[in-house]
């Protein structure tokens, strides 16, 4: 019986050696790609906007978001506290190489899923999708709990997430590798509490959407534009003041919003969950 299984063990063991480098290259090409993207993309912001000038020469870290789903989070740290963070998806069609694409991005000291906030349970798995990201708490089936992957508020256990949305943008929604930050501009240069001004509550039913277009051309000094989001089954209704605008390539807009910092999203997406009020002192242009 020896006898016999000896060449097949050999067999293994030459498949073996023969697979390892390979799957060793392949790995070491796709992880040049990925921090040459994030390199490109990082200069690509801090060069255009004056926001994010600590970006420059700054160091990054690398955590994978949940498992099989192709995102990152990318932590941009500089001298040693945080000044930034980058959300990084891979598109699911197979191609020679690995196609990247910008799903988030933001300033401050606060990240996505910051240490300071993190839950200290053992099984808290980070969920990314836009601003309903959060940290999945399991406890005993089949009860599970979440906390805000931005602020480590925790919601009670009768909340539950929607279907994501962020993973199911359309390709052309979101920036690619070569794409180049072309143009921005600043609302509010500094955080502002969304309850400082209510207008928009008397807003909150009404049905009139505001485009990119509109945005665009809101006048900073006479105008604040917040956004509300609801979340988890309209369990919450989390509102942000619009700080400033983005757009990439000239055809794909980002919408930067403060919360512990400022984040920017696909406006594609945010148009998607939530809505867009302009205060009632100046109307949005036609």
């Amino acid at each position: 019986m020896t006898r016999c299984f000896l060449p097949i063990l050999y067999a293994w063991f030459a498949l073996l050696l023969a697979v390892h480098p390979a799957m060793a290259q392949g790995e070491a090409n796709w992880d040049k790609q990925f921090q040459a993207q994030v390199q490109e993309w990082m200069n690509a912001i801090a060069s255009r906007d004056p926001q994010f000038k600590e970006w420059q020469n700054a160091r990054t870290e690398v955590q994978t978001l949940g498992a099989n789903q192709h995102q990152w989070l990318v932590s941009i740290k500089q001298s040693g506290h945080q000044v930034g963070y980058m959300v990084i998806g891979e598109t699911p069609e197979p191609k020679p190489q690995a196609r990247f694409v910008l799903l988030e991005y933001g300033v401050g000291d606060y990240i996505l899923f910051d240490d300071a906030f993190a839950p200290r349970e053992v099984a808290a798995e980070p969920v990314y999708d836009g601003f309903a990201s959060h940290w999945l708490i399991a406890q005993s089936a089949p009860t599970t709990q979440m906390v805000n992957a931005k602020t480590g508020e925790m919601y009670p256990t009768a909340f539950h997430a929607n279907e994501p949305v962020m993973s199911k943008l359309s390709p052309d929604a979101v920036v690619h590798p070569g794409e180049q930050l072309t143009q921005t501009r600043i609302l509010k240069p500094t955080s502002e509490d969304p309850f400082d001004q209510i207008g928009w509550m008397h807003q909150l039913y009404s049905n009139k959407r505001i485009t990119w277009g509109q945005l665009w051309q809101q006048q900073a000094e006479q105008s604040r534009i917040t956004f509300t989001v609801p979340l988890y089954h309209e369990q919450v209704l989390a509102p942000y003041v619009v700080g400033s605008l983005h757009l990439w390539n000239d055809q794909n807009p980002y919408v930067g919003v403060w919360d512990e910092g400022l984040r920017f999203v696909p406006f594609t997406y945010a148009d998607q969950v939530g809505q867009f009020h302009v205060n009632e002192t100046s109307s949005p242009a036609e």
